[in-house]
This record gives C-alpha cells, sequence and structure tokens, in this order.
C-alpha cells in the first residue's frame, strides 16, 4: 500500500493566509474602534456643536455703556425726522432734535432707568423739556408715538410714561442676544449677559 506525500508548502500557504487574515481584521477592529476617552469626547463635542450660543458675562462702566449703546441706535435709527441718543449720568437722559415748525429742535427726556423681566433697559420718564420749555412727560411721549417711527428699538407707553430699550433688537443684525443683569448708576457698574451666535 502507498502511502499519501503530505504537501508541507500547500499547508504552509493555508495557515499563512490564516494569519494575515485574523491580523487583518484584527487591525481592522482596532483602527474603527474607539478608547472610553475618544467617545467621552466625541459626546461633548456632538453636544457643543448643537448650541448655538455661547455665553459672555460682560461688565461696563457709564463711559463705556454710552458708547456701546449709543454705537447701535446709530446703527438702527432709520433715516426720518428725528434722531435720538442716550446718556448716563446721575439719571438716564435721552435726548435729541426733531423739526418744529420747519426748525431743529432739542429735546431732552430725564428718566430713572431699571431692567425690566426680559433684561431690556425700561426708561421711566420723570420730566421732559422741549427747548427750555418743560412739556407734560405723558403729552410729549404719545405725540412722539403718534407721529415719529422709532422702529423697534425704543418702545414708548405713553399711560406708564416709559420707554424701553429693547437690547434684542439692537444686535439683531449681528445675532447676538443681550440681557441686562444690573444696573448701578450709584456705583458705575453695568452688567449684561451676552450670547454671541456659534455659528
Amino acid at each position: 500500500m502507498e502511502e499519501k506525500k503530505v504537501n508541507y508548502w500547500k499547508w504552509a500557504f493555508f495557515v499563512l493566509v490564516g494569519i494575515l487574515f485574523i491580523s487583518g481584521c484584527y487591525l481592522a477592529t482596532k483602527v474603527t474602534s474607539q478608547t472610553k476617552e475618544q467617545t467621552n469626547i466625541a459626546k461633548v463635542s456632538d453636544k457643543n456643536s448643537k448650541q448655538k450660543y455661547t455665553s459672555v458675562d460682560v461688565t461696563l462702566d457709564k463711559k463705556q455703556a454710552n458708547a456701546t449703546i449709543n454705537y447701535y441706535l446709530r446703527k438702527n435709527q432709520k433715516k426720518g425726522k428725528i434722531k435720538y441718543r442716550f446718556l448716563v449720568d446721575k439719571s438716564a437722559i435721552m435726548m435729541g432734535t426733531t423739526k418744529i415748525l420747519g426748525k431743529n429742535v432739542l429735546f431732552t427726556l430725564y428718566t430713572k432707568p431699571t431692567l425690566d423681566k426680559n433684561g431690556n433697559i425700561l426708561l421711566k420718564v420723570k420730566s421732559v423739556a422741549i427747548g427750555s420749555l418743560n412739556a407734560p412727560a405723558g403729552f410729549i411721549l404719545k405725540y412722539v408715538k403718534n407721529n415719529y417711527d422709532l422702529g423697534k428699538v425704543a418702545i414708548i407707553d405713553p399711560k406708564a410714561k416709559t420707554i424701553t430699550l429693547d437690547l434684542n433688537q439692537l444686535t439683531k443684525k449681528q445675532d447676538v442676544l443681550v440681557k441686562g443683569t444690573k444696573l448701578d448708576l450709584v456705583n458705575d457698574e453695568f452688567k449684561f449677559n451676552v450670547k454671541v451666535p456659534l455659528k
């Protein structure tokens, strides 16, 4: 009876192919899988990518507050018959010019500033001067509201004798959200929470 010859080269080839296949599968698994740390980082990154804004707390003094608010007021005022600006000193003053009977007339509103529930600046009008003439606050506010378009930035309530400066309308073009958190005229401290878009 003739013995069958074992083909060692053939078996060696199959063993080599098997080793290469197993090694390839192992490397592929390692390359495509993540460590626990990488998984945690990815989760944080995904969470942050879903956020639309990043939040920053800003503290200003009177000079900085005046410059910032008036910059945005100038940007938002429409070309019309009335121009106004904002000044914070011992009180909050809104002053501007308008035409009455064809002449430029200066008006000044002396107000007490606070923050409303939305963090906007709420100006309670104490007195109004047109030129050197003192005028009833409610009457003047009603006149301005009925005759001039101040846009959505300055919201007038003649009955309550208030003007609300909508901070989000001021910064709407930049897609920035602003909320006042503190107005302290005595200690010269104005705090705002500013939300800046991430994209």
